[in-house]
């Protein structure tokens, strides 16, 4: 199977989230001989409940089964990218422990759970892949980063430091409640298409 990611919306109005694909976007597939099969469901977790994400599913005309993913899904994650990429700024940008950043998250997207070692191993990940982001991050049509200041911890060493300081400037955006769904998405998007690979 084929993983596509999509920066269009996901129903969020109903119980059922979907992928919403305009017609346009939509004609555009079956016009180039791609032909909905069928849909695909997921599990995800949004506002303290578990939704089930319906993408939908074509079928290239080679066989091979294509899967229309949302930016905002990680594979094998059941909360949205956006929570993983907010609570990493948020523990950058503070002087909260990580146990602490994980509570502040959980009450903020109204989630079940949300685990200090999940942003402990999202905060590696992001770390380790710094320099493509920063490529990435160059061409961002968002406003100007809230001010945001590095909050340094007394065992990281200047590298780390620097790194963690360019890691900030590039999630800065996220901690913008407006642009924090769409600035997350469009990241992930930006990078799968660069790498192919997710995020996290």
């Amino acid at each position: 199977m084929i993983i596509t990611l999509t920066l269009e919306k996901i129903n969020i109005q109903k119980d059922d989230y979907r992928c919403i694909f305009s017609a346009e976007t939509l004609e555009k597939l079956f016009s180039s001989g791609y032909k909905r099969r069928r849909t695909i469901t997921y599990k995800l977790y949004i506002n303290n409940r578990e939704l089930q994400l319906e993408c939908p599913m074509l079928k290239h005309p080679q066989n091979n089964n294509i899967v229309l993913w949302p930016a905002s899904k990680l594979p094998y994650r059941t909360h949205p990218v956006y929570v993983h990429l907010y609570a990493v700024a948020l523990y950058l940008s503070s002087n909260m422990s990580m146990r602490s950043v994980a509570a502040k998250v959980k009450k903020h997207f109204g989630l079940a759970s949300f685990s200090h070692s999940t942003l402990c191993r999202s905060l590696q990940k992001l770390k380790d892949i710094v320099p493509e982001l920063s490529l990435i991050a160059e061409n961002n049509s968002v406003d100007e980063p809230p001010p945001c200041t590095l909050v340094t911890r007394n065992n990281w060493d200047p590298v780390r430091q620097e790194q963690y300081g360019r890691l900030l400037y590039i999630l800065a955006p996220i901690l913008n409640k407006s642009q924090t769904t769409d600035y997350s998405s469009l990241l992930n998007y930006r990078y799968f298409n660069r790498t192919m690979k997710f995020l996290l």
